[in-house]
Order: C-alpha cells, then structure tokens, then sequence
C-alpha cells in the first residue's frame, strides 16, 4: 500500500525537476539569443553607418577640424600601437614574474605566508576595479608624480630633463629660417612661475606656493608669507659667495632661492654668429645696422639679419624651440604617452598575473616531481619544466589582456586628456598623440553629423584589432598544445 502511494509522487517529483530543467534551458536560451539579437543590432547600425566612410585615405590620414571628409584615424592608430606596446613591455614581464612568485615560490613562515594571501586577495580585488580609478591613480602617480616635483607648465621648461635640445630661430631678411644652440644662463631677472624651496633672511627653509591673481586670498589667507602671485619677479643677488634669486612674498615677508642657469625665450642678435639652415649647411649670419641699404642679392639676403629695426617683419630677436630625441623624458611626466601607457599596465596587470597563475596551476605536479626527482633546483623546474608547459595559457591571457588594453578610453582621458590630432608626428615618449577609443568617444560626441559615421568606421577597424587579437590568441594555444601533446 504504502509502494503504491509513494509511486505516483516519485513520478511527479521527476517530472517536476524535468520541468524545472527544461524551462531554466529555455529561460538561458531567450536570454542568449536576446545578447545575440542586441550584439547584431548594434554590428549592423555601425557597418550601415560607418562602411562607407572606410577608406584608405581614412585610415592613414589625421584629424582636421570640422572637415570629416578629410579626417582620418592615423595617427590614432599609431598611437594605440604605441602606448599598447609600451604597456604591454611593462606589464607583462612584471605580471608573468608576480605570477611565478606567487605560485611556485610560496613562503613557508607564519607571517610570510598571511603577507602573502593579503596580495593575493587584493590582486584579486584590483581585477574588478573600474578602469577609470586606475586613471585617477596614473594621473596622480605619474602625469604629477604625488606633487612631489614642480608641475610643468606651457612653454616652460622642466627642472629635471633628458634627452632634449635647445635652440633658438630666427626669420632672415631672405625669409629663410635659421637656428644656433641657446646655451643656459643665470639670468638678472626671472619671473617664479612655479613652486619651490626656498629660504627665508633667518636661514628657515619653506616650500613656495605660487597661485594666480583669480585665487580667493582665503585659500592662502594662513601661508601669505609662503605665497606669491604667479609671475612675481625675482632679481638676481648674492648670499654668502652664492647667488641667488630675490623677492618678497605676499604678506611682504623677504625671501630667496638658489639661482640656476636657464634658457630664455628669446635671445637678441646683436653680432655675427654662426647658424644653421634647414639643408644643414653652416654659415656667419651677417647683422646689418639699421642705417645699412637692403641687400639686393638672395644669397647675402638669405644670410642677413638686421640688428634693430621697428618693422617686425626684420626683427632679429630668435624664439626658442625644442628638438627630443626618442628617449626624451623629464619628471614628473605629465600628460604623455609614458603616464599613458603605464597607467594602462597598472589597469592589465592584475589580469596577467591572474591568467599566469591559472596556467601555472594547470601544470601537473607530477612534472615538478619527476625535475626534482633529478635533482634540480626549484628554479630550474620553473624555467625547465613549469613555464614551457605554462606557456600556452600565459600568452593567451597576455594578449586578451592587451586587447583590453587597446580598447580603454577611461584612463587615457583622464591621463593625456581627449586629444584628437597633433601637428607634429610623435618623436618622444613625453609626447601627446591621439588613440583610437578616445578619437572615437570624441567624434561620437561631435556636433557634426559627419564626424558620427567616422566613428562609427573607427569602431569597424577597431574591433578588427580586437578580432585579430583574439584569434592571435586561440591560434596560440592551439598550436602550443598541439605541440605539447
């Protein structure tokens, strides 16, 4: 009796879970196919808007103000490829060795080991960090170094610098451009423009501020003799055998600070010096006075200054410029394609040492056994027998990793600002240069209804790029298991 009643509700127990089962398959299935529905929706309306505007003209071509017809993603794709190889040069090294540490390298003491699970966890943590908080922490870690050196500002130049070259041009009479080396000179006048230690008349030693005339004086109401005006002169003295720049601070209290050699940004030409045109060739420059005829030869034009003139067309006075060598830098690194890309390795790191880990762990331990059944040494089993096996599943997260990478505008925004083009082709890593997810955000913002379709073609090539890289990646693992096997 008892077999007979519990019969029918085993039946219907059965059939409830089959019930169960088969509506939760449903359920996954609609919603798969809704992404899938979304997912082609959106695919059609950027080929549909932007296919058209795919040229090669486009593509190798730069940003030119409301003129789409003639813009293009260049330079933006140039510099994505930098900033991505810079960022991958620094975070994968360093994410493959944290990953190597953390697994294979486990400390065996109490308090070591509690370290240890602490960076685990927050390595872990640091994965499902939003990209933008990484940007806040690059803008402050590297575009202004924690305030610990002096910001850079326009056309000024920088306390701590490398790898660039000072002269200064000028216009000849035969409109041919010319330049001689500016040599640094302590000047008997400078105006302070930025921060810095200086001394007070009784030997105590403060940190500057300068801030504007706009500035609320209650914000400085406290400091007003640590403070002074943005542009206050300081004129040139000596002080015990040394010299120095003085100057009085707002509440009128004396100060100074050590004088150092800089470059003006114009320099007189008073006398015949030897300059340089753009073919190379060296010559005297002649300067002619005033009260001197024109020259009527091109030659003795083209090498001809005059010494004073009220015609600005004649002037003799020579501008400043800057030449920088590829491996120019100077601190901190300001708005740059260096505080970009290691900004954007701060943000993939944690997802190479994970993705590295994972591969680690996926190598049998019988392997590790066998090498140090033969005596080797815990490095040799990492570099002989863990990482060849290893590999496969470390490249593949490497390049999923880096096309994260390509595709962030968060960061680079708030790092190197929302540039779209530059007059100048990138020479240096202190550089800005354009990147492709910013030029899009920006042109998709645009007012102008042309700039929405070479958006929508960035967004073709770019997801292109993250293709390629995908399959790059699948490719790679394919081929190293298949040679591993």
């Amino acid at each position: 009796m008892k077999d007979s009643v519990a019969q029918p509700r085993k039946h219907r127990s059965v059939a409830r879970r089959k019930l169960f089962n088969n509506s939760f398959s449903v359920i996954c299935l609609l919603v798969s196919s809704l992404a899938i529905v979304v997912l082609a929706t959106l695919l059609v309306a950027i080929f549909s808007t932007g296919g058209n505007w795919l040229s090669f003209e486009m593509l190798a071509g730069s940003h030119r103000e409301n003129n789409p017809e003639e813009s293009g993603i260049g330079q933006a794709i140039l510099g994505s490829l930098v900033i991505c190889s810079i960022c991958g040069l620094v975070a994968l090294p360093i994410g493959v060795g944290t990953a190597i540490f953390l697994e294979e390298f486990k400390p065996k003491g109490r308090l070591l080991r509690i370290f240890h699970g602490l960076v685990q966890l927050n390595i872990n943590n640091l994965a499902g960090v939003p990209s933008i908080v990484y940007g806040i922490l690059g803008l402050t870690a590297f575009v202004y170094m924690f305030g610990a050196f002096s910001p850079i500002r326009v056309n000024d130049q920088p306390d701590h610098e490398i790898g660039a070259t000072y002269f200064y041009q000028t216009k000849t009479l035969g409109g041919q451009y010319v330049r001689f080396p500016a040599v640094p000179l302590i000047q008997p006048v400078i105006k302070i423009k930025q921060g810095r230690n200086a001394s007070k008349i009784n030997g105590d030693k403060f940190k500057l501020n300068v801030v504007s005339a706009s500035t609320e004086k209650s914000k400085y109401a406290n400091q007003v003799n640590e403070t002074v005006l943005l542009g206050t002169e300081a004129k040139l003295s000596s002080r015990n055998g040394n010299q120095v720049y003085e100057a009085k601070t707002i509440g009128g209290e004396p100060f100074d600070f050590p004088a150092e050699a800089t470059y003006s940004q114009f320099a007189k030409i008073i006398e015949p010096i030897t300059v340089s045109n753009s073919d190379g060739d060296t010559f005297s420059l002649n300067v002619l006075s005033k009260s001197e005829p024109i020259p009527t030869d091109p030659t003795i034009l083209a090498q001809s200054v005059f010494a004073d003139s009220p015609d600005p067309n004649k002037r003799s006075s020579a501008s400043i410029f800057r030449e920088n060598s590829l491996f120019h830098l100077h601190l901190p690194f300001s708005k740059s394609v260096l505080s970009a890309a290691l900004t954007l390795a701060l943000v993939i790191l944690p997802i190479v040492i994970i993705a590295s880990q994972e591969a680690i762990r996926g190598v049998p331990q019988t392997l590790r056994e066998a090498a140090f059944g033969m005596g080797a040494t815990r490095w040799q089993v990492v570099r002989s027998a863990v990482l060849p096996s290893a590999t496969p599943g470390i490249m593949t997260g490497a390049i999923l990793a880096m096309s994260r990478a390509i595709g962030e505008a968060a960061p680079l925004l708030a790092v190197m600002g929302g540039v779209l083009g530059t007059t100048n082709h990138l020479s240096s890593l202190m550089d800005k240069t354009p990147v492709l997810p910013v030029t899009i955000f920006k042109w998709a913002g645009d007012e102008n209804q042309g700039f929405e379709h070479l958006a929508a073609a960035a967004i073709i090539v770019l997801l292109a790029f993250l293709l390629l890289m995908n399959s790059l990646a699948i490719f790679i693992r394919y081929r190293y298991e298949k040679k591993l096997s």
